[in-house]
C-alpha cells in the first residue's frame, strides 16, 4: 500500500508538475499567439494598404489604357488621313509634272533656251528650210502629246545661227590663246565664178567633257575657220584674208565677257608667233601662201620680242630710242622742211611705220641675244604637202613617162593606143589620115586637130566616167547602166567618179575596165541594139574602140597594178595610221620610194608568175582587188610592150615621188626637227578637211541656194568645232549669252552689204 501511496504521491507530484508546465506552456503559447496575432494584424493592415494601392494603380492603368486606346484610335485615323493626303499630294504633283511635260516653252524670260537653239541648228543642218522650223518643231512635239508655247520666225532662226557662228569664233580665240603652237591648212575653189577658200587650224585644246578645270587633259583637234570668198586667187589676197580673219577673231574675243574674265588680251602678233607651219596641196599658189605667212611670222616675232624689250626699258630709254627713230624718219622724208609741208595724214602714216620699225629693231636685237634653241623655236615654220596630192601627182608623173616611152619608141612595129578624138576634131583627123595615105602634106589645121586629140588609159577612163557616171545627172546613162549591170552581172556597181576627178578614180576606173571589159562591151552593144538607128554616138564609139585596143588595155593594166602595189597601201597608211602627224611619216615616204626601186630592179615580184602580195605591196598585206591582179597576170602575155611601159611608169613615178616629197629630204626642216617641235607643228597627213569642206559647200549651195555664206559657216563651224560643248563648259554667265545676242542682231544683213 505504501508503495501504492508512494506511487500515487509521485504520480500526483508529476501531474502537478506537468500541469504547471502545461500552464506555463499555455501561457507561452498565449504570448506567442498574441504576438502572431499582432504580427498578422500588422501584415493584414500592410497588405490591405498595398492592395488598396494596387487597386488604385490598376484603376489608373485602366484609365491610362483607355486613354491610350483612344490615342491609338486617333493615330490610326491620322495615318489613314495622312495616306490620303499623301496620295492626293502625289497625284497633284504627278498632274503638275504631266502638265509641265505636256507643255514645252521655247523661250525663257523672253529669250530662246539653249536647248531650243541647239534643235534649230540641227534641223537647219539637216536641210530643213528656215520657213518651216517652227512648224516642224510644233508638229513633232504635238505627236508626242506636248503643246508648244512660243513661235520661231525665220528671222529668229537666222539670228540663232549667227549666235552659233560668233560663239565658234570666240571659241577659236580662246583655244588659239591657250595653245603653245598651231598650224594652218587651206585650199581654194570657185563656185559660180566666185573664189572661195576653206581654212583650218590644228592645235591642242581642252577636253570640254572633263568636269574639273584643273589638269584638264589636252587633245589634238582640228578647227575650221569656215569658208570665205576672195576677190581673186592671188597669194597676197589669201594672206590678207588670213590677217583679217585672225584680227576679227582677236577683237571679238577681247570684247567678249569670257575674254575680259581671262584677265589678259589676245594679240594678233601673238597668234602669228604660235604659228608653226602650214599644210596645203602642192600647187605653186599654196606654197607661196605658206612662204608669205612665214615672212609674216618673222615680222610678228620681231614685234613680239620688241614689245617685250620695250617693257623692260625705262621711260628715258624709250624716249631716246623713239627720238632717234623720229630723226631717221625725218631724214628719210627729205629733211625738216619737207616734213613740215606733209599733210597730217601722211605724217600719221609715216609715224605709224616709224613706230613699227622702232619696235622691230628692238626685237631684232633681242632675237640676236637668244640662244640657238630659242631662235629655232621662234623661227620654226614647216610646210608639208597633202599625201593624197603626192599620190595623185606621182600617178600623173608615171603616166607621162609612159607617154614619153611611146614618143621615144615610135615606129611601124609599135602600135600606139587608138586615137580618141572628140566629135569636132575627128573628121579633121580622118582627113589628115587620108592625106597621108595619098602621100601629101597635111594642112596646119589638120596637124593641130591631130595633136590636140588624146589617147590612152586616162582618156579612156575619162570617157567611161562621162558615159556611165557623169557629174551632170542629165548626161550619161547612170541608172540604166546600174540596172543593166545588176541584171547581167549580179552585183550593185557604180562606175568610179572620174567625171568629178576624185582621188584614185582613174586607177579605180582602170581596174574595173580591165576586170569587166567583156561586160562593158556587152553593155555598149546593148545600147547600140536598142537605139533607133542602131549606132553608138561618138563618145560611145570612142570607148568601144578603146576597149578593143590592146595598147590601151596595156596602159590600163599598168595603172591598175601600180595602184594595187603602191597607191592603195599608201593611202591606207596615211589615213589609218595610229600616228596622224604628217611630220612623223618621213620613214613611210622613204619606204614608198624604196619599194618602187625594188620593183624596178625586179619587176617579177609584182608581175611575175609567182608574184605574191606579201612582197609586191607596200605594206605586205592582201591585194585590195585580188580579182583585178589575177586578171592582169593572166593577160600580160597578150599585152604589147607591157614590161617596157611598166618600167617606164615606175621610173617616172619614182622620180616624181622624190620631187613631191622634198620636204622630207635628209637635212631638211622635218628631218632635223625634234620630237617636241614636230608635236608643236602637228599637221594632218592629208588636206581632206579643206577638200571636204569645199565639196560640201558646193553641194549644200546647190541644194539650198538661199543659204547665205554666213549661215553656212555658222553651221559648219558650230558642229565641226564642237562649239556646243565649249559653250556648256565656258559660258557660265548670263552676260556671255547676252553678248552673242547683241552680235547676232548687229550682224543682221551685214554680209549682203
Amino acid at each position: 500500500m505504501e508503495i501504492l501511496k508512494k506511487a500515487e504521491t509521485e504520480a500526483s507530484s508529476q501531474f502537478l508538475k506537468g500541469a504547471k508546465q502545461s500552464e506555463k506552456a499555455l501561457a507561452t503559447l498565449r504570448e506567442v499567439n498574441e504576438d502572431l496575432h499582432s504580427e498578422l494584424s500588422e501584415c493584414m493592415e500592410k497588405w490591405t494598404a498595398q492592395l488598396e494601392r494596387a487597386h488604385f494603380k490598376l484603376n489608373a492603368s485602366a484609365s491610362d489604357l483607355m486613354a491610350l486606346h483612344q490615342e491609338a484610335q486617333q493615330l490610326r485615323k491620322a495615318v489613314v488621313c495622312s495616306k490620303e493626303t499623301k496620295n492626293r499630294a502625289i497625284a497633284s504633283v504627278k498632274e503638275k509634272i504631266l502638265q509641265q511635260r505636256s507643255v514645252h516653252h521655247l523661250m525663257s524670260k523672253g529669250v530662246f533656251t539653249e536647248e531650243t537653239c541647239n534643235v534649230i541648228r540641227l534641223l537647219v543642218k539637216a536641210g530643213c528650210s528656215c520657213n518651216y522650223i517652227n512648224e516642224i518643231i510644233s508638229t513633232i512635239l504635238q505627236s508626242a502629246g506636248i503643246t508648244t508655247v512660243g513661235t520661231i520666225s525665220r528671222t529668229s532662226v537666222s539670228c540663232i545661227l549667227r549666235e552659233g557662228y560668233f560663239a565658234a569664233e570666240i571659241q577659236l580665240g580662246y583655244e588659239m590663246k591657250n595653245t603653245e603652237g598651231m598650224t594652218f591648212s587651206a585650199d581654194g575653189t570657185s563656185h559660180r565664178s566666185i573664189n572661195y577658200n576653206s581654212r583650218h587650224v590644228h592645235l591642242q585644246v581642252e577636253d570640254y567633257a572633263f568636269k574639273s578645270s584643273d589638269n584638264n587633259p589636252k587633245q589634238q583637234a582640228t578647227r575650221t575657220f569656215g569658208i570665205q570668198s576672195s576677190l581673186d586667187g592671188s597669194s597676197e589676197m589669201a594672206v590678207a584674208d588670213w590677217e583679217n580673219t585672225l584680227k576679227r577673231i582677236t577683237q571679238l574675243y577681247n570684247e567678249s565677257p569670257l575674254g575680259k574674265r581671262s584677265g589678259s588680251l589676245l594679240k594678233f602678233v601673238d597668234l602669228l608667233v604660235k604659228l608653226m607651219g602650214m599644210n596645203t596641196d602642192h600647187c605653186a599658189k599654196e606654197k607661196k601662201d605658206a612662204q608669205i605667212l612665214e615672212e609674216l611670222k618673222a615680222w610678228a616675232v620681231d614685234q613680239h620680242l620688241g614689245e617685250e624689250k620695250m617693257m623692260e626699258m625705262s621711260l628715258e630709254e624709250i624716249a631716246e630710242h623713239l627720238r632717234k627713230a623720229e630723226e631717221n624718219m625725218i631724214r628719210k622724208a627729205g629733211g625738216l622742211h619737207k616734213w613740215e609741208i606733209l599733210s597730217d595724214i601722211k605724217k600719221a602714216e609715216k609715224r605709224a611705220v616709224m613706230l613699227e620699225e622702232a619696235v622691230a629693231d628692238l626685237g631684232k636685237e633681242a632675237f640676236d641675244n637668244l640662244s640657238d634653241e630659242e631662235k629655232r623655236v621662234f623661227r620654226l615654220f614647216i610646210w608639208a604637202g597633202c599625201g593624197c596630192h603626192k599620190d595623185l601627182n606621182t600617178v600623173r608623173g608615171g603616166y607621162l613617162a609612159m607617154l614619153r616611152w611611146w614618143n621615144e619608141n615610135e615606129s611601124e612595129e609599135i602600135v600606139r593606143p587608138v586615137l580618141l578624138a572628140n566629135r569636132d576634131n575627128d573628121p579633121v583627123v580622118q582627113e589628115r589620115a587620108a592625106v597621108l595615105d595619098l602621100g601629101n602634106v597635111p594642112t596646119p589645121a589638120q596637124e593641130r586637130a591631130f595633136h590636140k586629140s588624146t589617147r590612152g588609159a586616162i582618156k579612156t577612163a575619162e570617157i567611161a566616167g562621162a558615159i556611165f557616171n557623169h557629174k551632170d545627172d542629165k548626161k550619161g546613162h547612170h541608172d540604166i547602166f546600174r540596172y543593166w549591170w545588176w541584171e547581167h552581172v549580179g552585183i550593185p556597181f557604180t562606175f568610179p567618179d572620174t567625171s568629178n576627178n576624185r582621188f584614185q578614180s582613174y586607177c579605180d576606173a582602170a581596174a574595173v575596165l580591165i576586170l569587166y571589159s567583156y561586160e562593158f562591151i556587152n553593155f555598149l552593144e546593148h545600147l547600140r541594139i536598142n537605139k533607133k538607128n542602131s549606132t553608138l554616138n561618138h563618145m560611145e564609139t570612142n570607148l568601144w574602140n578603146a576597149l578593143h585596143c590592146s595598147s590601151t588595155t596595156t596602159e590600163l593594166a599598168v595603172l591598175a597594178i601600180y595602184a594595187e602595189a603602191i597607191s592603195y597601201p599608201y593611202m591606207k597608211a596615211i589615213r589609218t595610221s595610229s600616228d596622224k602627224n604628217m611630220l612623223n611619216l618621213g620613214p613611210l615616204h622613204t619606204r614608198v620610194h624604196d619599194h618602187m626601186r625594188k620593183i624596178i630592179d625586179n619587176p617579177n615580184i609584182l608581175v611575175g608568175a609567182d608574184a605574191s602580195f606579201k612582197t609586191a605591196t607596200l605594206d605586205g598585206e592582201e591585194w585590195q582587188n585580188p580579182a583585178v591582179v589575177q586578171k592582169i597576170l593572166e593577160i600580160i602575155p597578150m599585152l604589147p610592150h607591157f614590161h617596157n611601159l611598166f618600167l617606164a611608169f615606175f621610173e617616172g613615178a619614182a622620180e616624181t615621188w622624190i620631187q613631191f616629197t622634198s620636204e622630207f629630204a635628209p637635212g631638211g626642216l622635218i628631218d632635223e626637227a625634234t620630237a617636241e617641235e614636230r608635236e608643236l607643228a602637228w599637221m594632218p597627213a592629208t588636206n581632206d578637211e579643206n577638200e571636204g569642206a569645199l565639196g560640201s559647200f558646193r553641194v549644200l549651195m546647190r541644194r539650198q541656194p538661199q543659204l547665205t555664206l554666213l549661215n553656212h559657216n555658222a553651221l559648219a563651224m558650230y558642229f565641226r568645232n564642237n562649239t556646243q560643248a565649249f559653250m556648256a563648259a565656258k559660258f557660265t554667265e548670263e552676260e556671255d549669252f547676252h553678248y552673242l545676242h547683241r552680235l547676232a542682231r548687229e550682224a543682221n544683213g551685214e554680209e549682203r552689204k
